[in-house]
């Protein structure tokens, strides 16, 4: 098994002891990896999670002695602890959660807080340590915690998460994610309810103790899809959404993801796993999954238009989603936010737009792509020789609010399914409309009538803003453009509750309605925020 490392895409914590036989690997040494990793944002009830990973101990054996953690803010000590572990680790991937209380003189901190966790460990007799992890040049800076006065903006029914992550199912030559149950922690912790687990279908198909080497017997998927089933059997108010992101053909035949939640039924998809030179066919294309996948288990395309890179297109023939793949039958939706708001995001809101225009009823999704990476993002940048970081695709960051009877996988399943959700940097927005025969719907769903009242409620926080804008936005099914219906401004508002009444026009025909909302001057990890709903249909009488 041969991987390309400069054309994968190494996004979790940095495997760092594979290398090319015959070639020099700088960031290779006689240690295990040691890191360290916490959320971004932490609810003002959580204690903070501080994740502790030590990978590959069982080829570099450590006696981990003891961690220490230290806060800060704005240059102030807050907080210092010292743990003694005093620990004997031997193992392919151990893991602990430390938690720091925010009682008596922290009870009152909030905003960012920098944190530094300082390892103190011994390997093959020679005393090491390491601040925030120990990889060979990366840049030990602190990480950041914004510390929130108020929890995530909510409403009662509503529930918010990731759609795309990674664990430590995925795992190979330059990469590796965070255990499940270490995620549900921290996730926890930052006020989500729930998260998807998708790891790469060319992952998952490997042995539980060896990545350079496939087993049909497809040990890693089992594993996983026992993992959560236990893990969602002790929780009650957080799921796990168990899936897959399966590598499939496009319409010209080359390599894109495709996001399959709820999945029990492994799919394979090697195309663009650089695990064979040269053989970068996909088993399977769009259409075949959309065709063999349950009724039940819910499609959407995965980050449909982010551009493969250049060597990515020319080496493991990796490509986009065409308008034709995103028409597929079958297909739930498209997860157009994919850890930023840049350029491919505004790409999938447009060609989103141009297929409900059309007719389709299919809905948006926001995830992460995130293999860990709850602070800070880690990579290999130029093969074996550079650790790249920086703060975007972060666990969580990017988040779909969904509103479900309870945060358990099936209810989550069958509102992802039905587009009862928005996606949101922060701030939440949500509307129902009733008809003239005291009838009403919700997003996602679908409604008669000429003569509708449409009730919209908005919030936010000093984390992500005041409310300055918001649009309603009707679209006509057959038509080229949507209409801005309403464009409401606002002065330093952090909730907002407003009902409109509307007309709609042109008997017979089908439209839909949706929102977009913005806000400003936030003070936590982004300096605006904004939400996107999915439409509710209208059929005029």
């Amino acid at each position: 098994m041969i991987i390309l490392p400069w054309v994968s895409f190494p996004l979790l914590y940095a495997e760092t002891h594979y290398r090319f036989k015959y070639f020099f690997s700088f960031l290779k040494k006689s240690e295990p990896e040691v890191l360290a990793d916490l959320p971004h944002r932490l609810d003002p009830d959580a204690a903070l999670p501080i994740l502790l990973l030590v990978k590959d101990s069982h080829h570099f054996p450590i006696e981990l002695t003891d961690v220490t953690i230290e806060l800060r803010q704005s240059g102030k000590p807050l907080f210092a602890d010292k743990h003694r572990i005093s620990l004997h680790i031997a193992e392919p991937l151990w893991w602990k959660v430390l938690l720091v209380p925010f009682h008596d003189q922290l009870s009152t901190v909030f905003g960012l807080i920098d944190v530094d966790v300082s390892f103190e460990f011994t390997v093959a007799g020679i005393h090491r340590s390491a601040k925030n992890d120990n990889y060979r040049t990366s840049s030990k800076a602190s990480f950041q915690v914004y510390r929130s006065a108020q929890a995530l903006p909510s409403f009662a029914g509503w529930v918010q998460g990731d759609t795309h992550t990674h664990s430590s199912y995925t795992d190979d030559q330059v990469e590796f994610g965070a255990p499940i149950a270490a995620s549900v922690e921290l996730s926890k912790a930052m006020g989500l309810s729930f998260f998807c687990v998708t790891d790469h279908s060319y992952d998952l198909d490997d042995r539980v103790d060896n990545y350079l080497v496939n087993d049909p017997g497809l040990p890693k998927w089992k594993l996983q899809q026992q993992q959560i089933d236990e893990i969602n059997s002790k929780h009650h108010d957080f799921a796990v959404l168990r899936g897959e992101e399966v590598s499939c053909s496009n319409r010209e035949g080359r390599n894109v993801h495709f996001l399959l939640w709820g999945t029990s039924e492994y799919f394979e998809g090697s195309g663009d796993s650089a695990e064979r030179w040269f053989r970068t066919d996909a088993e399977h294309s769009i259409t075949d999954v959309l065709s063999k996948k349950k009724h039940d288990v819910v499609a959407y395309a995965g980050h449909p238009t982010e551009p493969a890179p250049l060597f990515q297109w020319l080496l493991i023939k990796r490509g986009q989603w065409y308008l034709d793949d995103m028409s597929r039958d079958g297909l739930d939706g498209l997860q157009i936010l994919n850890g930023d708001a840049n350029r491919p995001f505004f790409e999938g809101l447009e060609s989103w737009v141009t297929l409900l225009l059309r007719g389709r009823k299919i809905f948006i999704a926001a995830g992460n792509d995130a293999h860990g990476n709850f602070n800070r993002f880690r990579q290999i940048g130029i093969p074996f020789f550079t650790i790249r970081e920086h703060n975007r695709q972060l666990f969580g960051k990017m988040r779909t609010a969904v509103r479900c009877e309870s945060p358990t996988e099936a209810s989550l399943l069958k509102s992802l399914q039905h587009g009862r959700a928005v996606i949101t940097n922060g701030p939440l927005i949500v509307f129902s409309v009733t008809n003239e025969f005291g009838e009403t719907a919700g997003i996602g769903e679908q409604i008669r009538g000429v003569r509708l009242r449409m009730q919209i409620r908005g919030k936010s926080s000093e984390e992500f803003g005041t409310f300055f804008e918001l649009k309603v936005i009707f679209g006509r099914i057959g038509t080229e453009c949507e209409l801005i219906r309403m464009r409401k401004r606002f002065s330093g508002v952090y909730e907002f509750d407003l009902t409109i009444d509307l007309e709609v026009q042109h008997h017979g025909s089908q439209s839909y309605t949706r929102l977009e909302g913005f806000t400003k001057q936030a003070g936590g990890n982004d300096a605006e925020g904004f939400c996107y709903t999915n439409p509710l249909w209208i059929t005029r009488l």
